[in-house]
């Protein structure tokens, strides 16, 4: 992880990627805003706390794809699921929610591969949710915080949505132990095929 790829490069490219997306996107970007806010009127963006590298929360940004003030916000989505608009349906099917992070990565709070944010109570072990996680030492995937958290992963090549949450960190944890640029370049790829065909949009 000392290369200078991942050191510099990594974060240079991310960079200059990010400002030539947002700017040939920008005509999709406002367009699916005006969709969502055209549905029910509520706010375009959703907007969550995240852990990024080392532990340090930051505010993830995504189009909304589910109803204000639903019921059950902490079930995860499902195929079917009521609380999903219509114009959620497909950003959800096509990972065109996740464009807003884009914002994100210019920020610096993530990069463009990179192990998928998690919310923080993902990150403590057992039952006690009651435990903050400064005091939690023995969560044993915790080489996946050494480096920023991703819009793309190597989890998202093949199971996108429907890994275990265990597979997913260990899968983080091989990525952050061997950060290479050709890796990076295979997870894009992968990672677009997987999203154009559609495969495992929900757990």
């Amino acid at each position: 992880m000392n290369s200078f790829y991942s050191r510099k490069g990594k974060r240079i490219l991310d960079c200059m990627i990010c400002i030539l997306s947002l700017v040939l996107t920008f005509p999709l970007l406002v367009l699916i805003s005006i969709l969502i806010k055209r549905e029910d009127g509520g706010s375009i963006l959703f907007t969550q706390y995240r852990l990024g590298k080392d532990r340090v929360p930051y505010m993830i940004y995504k189009f909304r794809t589910m109803k204000e003030n639903h019921e059950n916000p902490d079930i995860r989505a499902y195929k079917g699921d009521t609380r999903i608009t219509k114009v959620g349906e497909f950003l959800r099917r096509t990972s065109l929610d996740e464009l807003p992070q884009l914002i994100n990565i210019l920020k610096g709070d993530m990069s463009l591969i990179g192990p998928r944010p998690i919310l923080p109570e993902e990150a403590l072990i057992g039952d006690d949710k009651t435990q903050t996680t400064e005091v939690l030492t023995d969560f044993p995937y915790e080489k996946r915080f050494s480096c920023l958290p991703g819009l793309f992963c190597t989890v998202d090549m093949e199971y996108r949505a429907a890994a275990t949450r265990e597979l997913q960190f260990s899968m983080d944890v091989s990525y952050a132990e061997n950060i290479r640029f050709t890796k990076d370049i295979v997870i894009a790829f992968g990672t677009v095929s997987t999203v154009l065909l559609g495969r495992n949009i929900y757990s």
